[in-house]
């Protein structure tokens, strides 16, 4: 059984999970009624496009964006509406393990290509809305505080990532972390505190249930 981790609480949206659910939905829904998949970076790439003045938007990376997705799952699982984050896909053209011991994408595809997806704008609308009085008041940094913050915290995310991160191959740090200076600089230019920052990064890496950005 799935598990969303905002309908389970343990995660508490933030102005940017809001933003960012709210620009997804409708590129999501026209995904789904053209029966064309796209992957991470084409769709991240595609909102960038669409949303130039959207600084939320502008400052996403594709390997958080399956985090975003759980916002409009969460909406779809509330109406009992297919899952339309299945038609985003690794650079492969698949979903991750994850995401198949929950759904069967093809499923979700053919499924959700047979809503009328306008027909739920109004509830839509009400959810965002809703998502966007209970997300978490943090302010946005810009990019050099952030990494001022994430070079302040070096030793620190050391230790934790060397604690945390399997490392089978024994890779030298800077090639064990360069994965992580992305996600982790965009989280904190969200507003969070760098542990919150790096927990989420975590989830990006191994929870997420929707394809992998970096396959």
């Amino acid at each position: 059984m799935e598990v969303n981790n905002f309908l389970a609480g343990r995660r508490k949206p933030t102005p940017t999970d809001a933003v960012l659910a709210k620009c997804y939905y409708p590129m999501l829904c026209e995904l789904a009624k053209h029966a064309q998949k796209a992957t991470f970076k084409e769709f991240v790439d595609a909102a960038k496009k669409r949303y130039p003045n959207v600084e939320e938007v502008q400052n996403a990376i594709p390997v958080s964006t399956g985090r975003r997705f759980e916002y409009v799952r969460t909406y779809t699982n509330q109406h009992n509406l297919p899952d339309l984050s299945a038609w985003v896909v690794s650079q492969a053209g698949t979903n991750s393990d994850a995401y198949e011991t929950d759904f069967d994408p093809q499923k979700e595809r053919e499924e959700s290509r047979k809503v009328n997806w306008d027909d739920y704008d109004g509830e839509w609308n009400e959810f965002v809305e809703k998502l966007t009085k209970a997300t978490v008041q943090i302010k946005r940094r810009k990019k050099d505080e952030a990494r001022k913050i994430m070079a302040q915290y070096a030793k620190e995310l050391r230790a934790i990532i060397e604690a945390n991160v399997p490392n089978p191959n024994k890779l030298k740090y800077a090639t064990l972390v360069t994965p992580f200076a992305d996600p982790l600089i965009e989280s904190l230019m969200e507003g969070n505190e760098v542990e919150v920052a790096f927990d989420n990064v975590i989830f990006d890496f191994t929870h997420s249930r929707s394809a992998s950005a970096a396959a």
